[in-house]
């Protein structure tokens, strides 16, 4: 076992229960697409309220893309009633619509058919929608069609005080949290490919999304592409592909470097986009002709995240106020569950980010930034392939031997869990996983292909079919009356809080963008 991890676990098993308040919350995408498993066309229905004033359900990059999230949760229970709650709720309102419950997704026609996300005519409601339509300009609308959940954790004040006061350090205690936070990081990305291997859904895809592209994939004459071995197509260099980005080395060494270098991206011109332009004809086309519009533009694995305050970008509230949790982005939606993820899913993230916590985190190198992604490309492509290896500190091993090494030092950390809570299910959720690594074809990704085989080959078929089974699950329980009303209720006031900005005074837009990256 690592022996940081060893030291840690043995001061946190005389004391578990400083995890006890651990905060989680989701963020689930879903396409909203037509009976006929065509994208919908109408946009956000009024009854779910204003995307850019409720709390819980937005739209991401379409109109489109519904964006359901939970407040922050003391469990995992809570936070999955929360999502079936905001599910039921939804489906209530849709009309004959459906969730489109795969990651990769739904029968696509031409760019000018996916709908931009609309936020209102308030400064800051256009320019989520300006940002949007500048991602459409990079990089093309389909590619923002893909669909995940982010699970969003952060750990107790009362384990960060044992913490910081077992580890001896005299200095503040945010900025100890923060740097614990960055190892987690890039510990997370050292080990995400044992994640897309477990928790990857998205080996198949429709033919639509990549027509007129080059992709390499195996084709069946039902029109779907995919590859025989692949665990999550969505985090291939098929799904977000960024080339100016590629040359973008953003550093998780240190929490300052994290914003110099994101910072650094948002002000530094990129021809390309410098000749696409930012205003044509009297109309902005993107936010500015940078790498990076805005930071959220970094497309991540995982992201230290601070609440943002009114008015603030993201890499400010993170030098206020450092960083309070992570954003753990790699999880493709299980067409199998109706909410995209599972108890033991949920149980198994909570394991990993602890031991990606707990565990000796050496700074990244230049080989480490050049390592990674090849290795997050061998696992999405051919992740269920037996004889895959993986480049690691001292060379290249089979992957089912660093997949093993890695459950060891998890088992432990899931049992620290276990008596912090009073329960067995990270335990369980750590076997159920150990039964992937030792039977594939028990993955999520081995599933959907097997699944294809009922459904004439068709993914299309197949995740329509799961579309509509799952619809019938949530429209069968309708919410009680009182939660009905509370949420109506709650999607009401946002489209009061909506009107209310709109009728604030507005700067011209020129001067809001630039008062926005001046602070």
């Amino acid at each position: 076992m690592d022996a940081t991890l060893k030291r840690q676990l043995a001061w946190l098993e005389q004391d578990p229960s400083c995890l006890q308040g651990m905060m989680r919350g989701l963020e689930k995408e879903a396409l909203r697409v037509q009976p006929d498993g065509w994208l919908a066309q109408t946009p956000h229905p009024a009854a779910l309220g204003s995307t850019l004033t409720h709390p819980n359900i937005t739209t991401d990059y379409s109109e489109a893309l519904i964006e359901l999230i939970t407040p922050p949760c003391e469990s995992i229970d809570s936070a999955l009633g929360w999502l079936d709650d905001l599910h039921r709720y939804t489906y209530a309102h849709i009309g004959s619509e459906r969730l489109w419950v795969n990651s990769m997704p739904c029968k696509l026609g031409p760019d000018s058919n996916i709908p931009l996300a609309q936020y209102g005519s308030s400064n800051v409601g256009r320019m989520k929608t300006l940002y949007r339509h500048g991602l459409g300009i990079r990089y093309g609308r389909r590619m923002q069609t893909i669909a995940g959940i982010h699970y969003n954790l952060s750990f107790p004040t009362a384990f960060w005080q044992r913490w910081h006061d077992q580890a001896g350090d005299q200095g503040d205690l945010q900025d100890f949290i923060s740097e614990r936070y960055l190892g987690l990081v890039r510990n997370f990305q050292r080990h995400s490919w044992l994640l897309l291997y477990l928790l990857g859904a998205s080996p198949a895809v429709c033919a639509t999304f990549l027509a007129g592209r080059e992709h390499g994939l195996r084709s069946l004459p039902s029109g779907t592409l995919y590859l025989p071995e692949a665990t999550s197509l969505r985090m291939s260099s098929l799904g977000y592909q960024n080339d100016a980005q590629s040359d973008l080395k953003v550093s998780y060494n240190a929490l300052g470097e994290y914003i110099r270098d994101l910072d650094r991206a948002i002000r530094t011109p990129w021809p390309p986009y410098e000749a696409a332009g930012v205003i044509k004809d009297g109309v902005y086309q993107q936010i500015n002709a940078n790498i990076l519009q805005i930071e959220n533009e970094y497309y991540g694995l995982v992201r230290p995240k601070q609440t943002i305050r009114r008015g603030e970008r993201p890499t400010q509230a993170l030098t206020r106020r450092g960083v309070e949790y992570v954003e753990l982005r790699c999880v493709d939606l299980d067409p199998f569950e109706p909410l995209g993820i599972s108890h033991d899913s949920a149980h198994f993230l909570e394991v990993f980010a602890l031991h990606c916590l707990l565990a000796d985190s050496p700074l990244f190198s230049a080989g480490d930034y050049q390592r990674l992604p090849l290795n997050q490309q061998a696992m999405v492509e051919r992740g269920r392939d037996p004889e895959l290896m993986l480049d690691g500190d001292i060379g290249s091993r089979y992957f089912r031997d660093m997949a093993a090494r890695l459950f060891a030092e998890l088992l432990p950390v899931a049992v620290v869990l276990d008596d912090a809570h009073a329960t067995d299910a990270y335990s369980a959720a750590i076997e159920l996983q150990i039964a992937k690594l030792k039977e594939p074809a028990m993955t999520g990704s081995a599933m959907v292909l097997r699944s294809l085989e009922d459904h004439q080959g068709s993914f299309y078929r197949f995740a329509q079919d799961r579309a509509d089974r799952i619809r019938e699950d949530f429209l069968a329980r309708p919410l009680a009356s009182a939660r009905m009303a509370e949420l109506s209720a709650l999607a009401a006031r946002s489209l009061g809080d909506q009107d209310a900005i709109e009728h604030e005074p507005q700067l011209p837009f020129a001067d809001y963008l630039a008062a926005y990256f001046a602070n």
